[in-house]
């Protein structure tokens, strides 16, 4: 009896067939609109390449005996010093394509910086920092020594590869709409209020569970297939990157499972197309908000408590990390809280159908 039940929401389903090509194509237009707008912001850094600063040095300076050692230390750090004795230092940028000019007097700097070369003056200002450290706490430790070591420490941090827009609204906005899929089921929600589906299966002896099964099954199927193809066009496309398909597609299921127990939850206590969708709707847009959906997570000031909450920042993060390393911390904890959140919320939904058949009893 329950396959029956499936079978005629599928039917219902599809007789408003709109609904369910609209969840399809429309996640790959805002797609296409937000990875475009967004995609200065997650430009990946391009790292700089060698570069020539010129100096000049003075007599006295901590780094007259040293300064062989500091040269042969900025080549192996991309950067070339030449020694200009004359000359104003603007005009010596300019005129000999300089990336910045350096002025050492006897424990300081003075270091000029071109606007052509913003990077390269960021990393030569870190450079002589450390370099004029360690030269002056050489000086004070062993005076009268001809040449001082100098050596600037160097630590591996780790880090997460930069992500691509189109690769990351791509992810998410499949996941955020995934989320929102109860539209769905309008067809089998709305008939089921309008003609009075529900009463009539009550003289059956089909229960609560097979009842909320012959509902929430259809849904969840129907909102995968229309996410998967929605994936599966932004893919040809876009040419998204979702890094390991099998565990991301465990994740979207598990995802899609849950925002449908959320929703035919919703639907249990109201019993109003109209009001569920637009709480359902409402709940989606905060959670998207904290989860990262809007302002990507990678750059959202929300402390992470709140985005926690959020199932949709876990999944996001799950799919996203995937996609550009490789692996997540977050792919055990957005499966166990979406298969959590998809039993607690039919348990709820369940249980409030039963008090109300037994209210109409």
């Amino acid at each position: 009896m329950i396959f029956y039940l499936m079978k005629n929401n599928f039917k219902l389903m599809f007789r408003n067939v709109w609904s369910i090509v609209l969840m399809t194509v429309v996640p790959v237009i805002v797609i296409a609109i937000l990875s475009s707008a967004f995609s200065e912001q997650m430009k990946s850094y391009q790292g700089i390449d060698e570069f020539t600063v010129g100096y000049r040095l003075a007599s006295d300076s901590v780094l007259q005996d040293a300064m062989k050692t500091v040269k042969e230390i900025g080549i192996d750090n991309g950067i070339t010093f030449h020694e200009y004795k004359d000359g104003n230092p603007e005009d010596l940028m300019k005129n000999n394509e300089l990336a910045a000019f350096v002025e050492f007097s006897k424990d300081k700097y003075t270091l000029y910086q071109s606007s052509e070369h913003k990077l390269e003056g960021i990393t030569i200002d870190y450079f002589l920092n450390r370099v004029m450290q360690e030269g002056v706490n050489a000086a004070l430790q062993t005076q009268g020594a001809k040449e001082q070591s100098i050596t600037l420490p160097i630590k591996q941090i780790d880090f997460m590869p930069a992500v691509d827009s189109t690769d990351y609204y791509g992810i998410i906005y499949i996941v955020y709409f995934a989320w929102c899929g109860l539209v769905c089921a309008t067809g089998v929600l709305s008939n089921e209020k309008k003609y009075g589906i529900e009463r009539k299966y009550q003289v059956t002896s089909l229960g609560n569970i097979e009842m909320y099964l012959a509902k929430f099954l259809p849904v969840t199927l129907i909102v995968c297939l229309g996410m998967a193809i929605g994936a599966g066009i932004s893919i040809c496309m876009y040419d998204i990157h979702w890094g390991n398909p099998v565990l991301s597609a465990v994740i979207m299921i598990c995802s899609i499972m849950a925002a449908c127990a959320m929703g035919l939850m919703i639907y249990s206590f109201f019993k109003n197309i109209v009001i569920t969708i637009i709480s359902v709707f409402t709940i989606v847009w905060f959670m998207g908000f904290a989860g990262g959906s809007f302002e990507t997570y990678l750059f959202s000031s929300i402390p992470d408590l709140f985005k926690k909450i959020s199932p949709i920042y876990h999944c996001n993060r799950a799919l996203v990390e995937l996609s550009c390393m490789g692996h997540s911390d977050y792919v055990s904890s957005t499966i166990l809280y979406s298969l959590a959140m998809a039993l607690i919320c039919s348990m709820i939904a369940i249980v409030v159908e039963t008090i109300r058949r037994r209210g109409k009893a």
